[in-house]
C-alpha cells in the first residue's frame, strides 16, 4: 500500500484534513452569508412597500423590484449550490480524520493492540476521503443530469 508511514502523513494525510477543513469553513460562510442576506431581505421588503407605496416613485418601485428579484436569486443559488449540504459533508469528513488521527496517536479503540497500526490508520483514513470521493460523484451526476 504504502511504504513509508511519515510520507503517507505529510504528503496524503495533512494535505487532505486541511482541504476538508478549509472547504467546511469556506462553504459555512458561504452558507450563513446567503442566508442571512434572504432572511434581511425578506424582513425589509414588506415594510419597504409599506412605507414606500410603489406608486410614489420610480426610484422606490426600481429598488423594491430589484431587492424581490435578489431574493429569488439568491434562494435559487442556496438550493442550487447546496452550500449547507457542502458543508456538512466537509466537515463530517474532517472530523472522522481528526478522530482517527487521535485514536492513532493514543492508541485508543480500533489502534489498541494493534500489531501494525499504520497500516491500520492509512486504511481507515483511505476510507473516509473514497467515501466523500464517491459521494461527489454521485452529486455531481445528478447535477448533470437534472
Amino acid at each position: 500500500m504504502v511504504e513509508n508511514f511519515d510520507e503517507f502523513y505529510e504528503e496524503f494525510y495533512k494535505p487532505q484534513f486541511e482541504w476538508y477543513d478549509t472547504k467546511a469553513i469556506n462553504n459555512k460562510k458561504y452558507h450563513r452569508g446567503m442566508k442571512i442576506s434572504q432572511i434581511s431581505l425578506a424582513a425589509i421588503l414588506p415594510v419597504a412597500v409599506t412605507l414606500f407605496p410603489v406608486t410614489s416613485s420610480a426610484f422606490w418601485q426600481n429598488t423594491i423590484i430589484i431587492a424581490s428579484v435578489l431574493l429569488i436569486i439568491l434562494e435559487a443559488l442556496e438550493s442550487y449550490l447546496n452550500y449547507q449540504k457542502k458543508w456538512m459533508n466537509y466537515r463530517t469528513t474532517a472530523e472522522g480524520l481528526r478522530r482517527e488521527e487521535q485514536m492513532f496517536k493514543t492508541r485508543t479503540k480500533e489502534y489498541e493492540g494493534v500489531e501494525n497500526p499504520e497500516k491500520l490508520f492509512i486504511k481507515r483514513v483511505m476510507a473516509l476521503t473514497s467515501q466523500e470521493n464517491r459521494y461527489w460523484e454521485i452529486t455531481t451526476r445528478k447535477a448533470q443530469e437534472a
